[in-house]
């Protein structure tokens, strides 16, 4: 499940960490607050609840980083916060090693909310190696939607759960169609025809509870433009395997949006899902396509490939 952390502003995200470190340190985690340096993190001392297991706590003085980013597509990778001298590890690294100096630290935990990459290892035992710590971990996006699985009332305390994604799907088949089709585009000629066998629209739009307005003003903008060039696409026998990457991503949409479909109010409010779902992968290399990536939702449903059709 993807609680899209990145929605969360820096302040709840300090406290969702504590929180989850009430769990499995205890409840005697110090919240959050400003030190010196101007950084926050929170403290406990004692022998943990259950981390790093329930057989092998750590023990002793913890200090808990909470790192926020933004960025849904932030990794441990990044440079900024592993991999050059002002790196966010680094300086953290140096903070450490104060604080064993002063003897106030045995146990580091950093909290982000970026992806887990092999980089968070590589990370953890620089860490190791510069502090001399033995008991230090950085704990991504991937563990911290595992435990927040287990803890229901987090997610609702946190409202986690009006960010939580309708449902996911495989979107590499389509993104790669889609760019070519769009590099494509201007050698490609309208002819091509529709052979639906399907309900009127005015019906498919009534079953799946489509604004009439968005239907007329917006998806028939797209027909107009892009339902001869992708048929064209389609059917060119040269594009046989990006045909059947709309074909297999099509059957899969179906499936997911038709389970799902309590969800969405209101159908468009799926094309809007999908497309921010397609264009939170990859944002920077995906902008370029941000027309035809909508457009290619919109024939899909005008072709009864998804949605409802009684």
């Amino acid at each position: 499940m993807d609680y899209r952390l990145e929605n969360l502003s820096e302040d709840d995200f300090e406290g969702l960490v504590n929180i989850l470190c009430q769990q499995i340190l205890g409840t005697g985690i110090v919240s959050f607050s400003k030190g010196k340096d101007g950084g926050r993190d929170g403290r406990f001392t004692g022998t943990a609840n259950k981390y790093p297991s329930e057989s092998e706590k750590w023990s002793g003085k913890f200090v808990v980083q909470a790192k926020h980013t933004t960025d849904y597509n932030s990794s441990c990778s990044d440079n900024p916060f592993y991999g050059n001298q002002k790196s966010l590890i680094n300086l953290e690294i140096e903070k450490v090693k104060n604080l064993k100096s002063n003897n106030e630290i045995d146990n580091y935990l950093l909290f982000t909310n970026r992806k887990e990459t092999e980089s968070r290892e590589h990370a953890v035992k620089r860490i190791k190696a510069e502090t001399d710590l033995s008991c230090v971990d950085i704990i991504g996006k991937e563990t911290i939607h595992s435990w927040l699985s287990q803890y229901k009332e987090i997610v609702k305390q946190f409202g986690l759960d009006k960010f939580t994604m309708p449902f996911e799907f495989y979107e590499k088949d389509i993104r790669d169609l889609i760019i070519i089709f769009h590099d494509t585009l201007p050698n490609l000629t309208k002819n091509g025809n529709l052979i639906l066998d399907r309900p009127s629209i005015e019906n498919k739009n009534q079953i799946n509870n489509l604004d009439k307005s968005y239907y007329e003003n917006i998806i028939l903008a797209d027909l107009d433009r892009y339902e001869k060039q992708i048929l064209d696409f389609l059917q060119n026998p040269i594009n046989g395997e990006f045909a059947q990457f709309y074909e297999e991503t099509s059957l899969e949409l179906k499936r997911v949006i038709e389970s799902n479909r309590e969800k969405f109010d209101d159908f468009k409010n799926v094309f809007e899902f999908l497309t921010k779902y397609l264009m939170d992968k990859e944002p920077e290399k995906l902008k370029k396509y941000r027309n035809t990536i909508p457009a290619f939702f919109h024939f899909m449903y005008y072709n009864c490939d998804i949605g409802r059709n009684k």
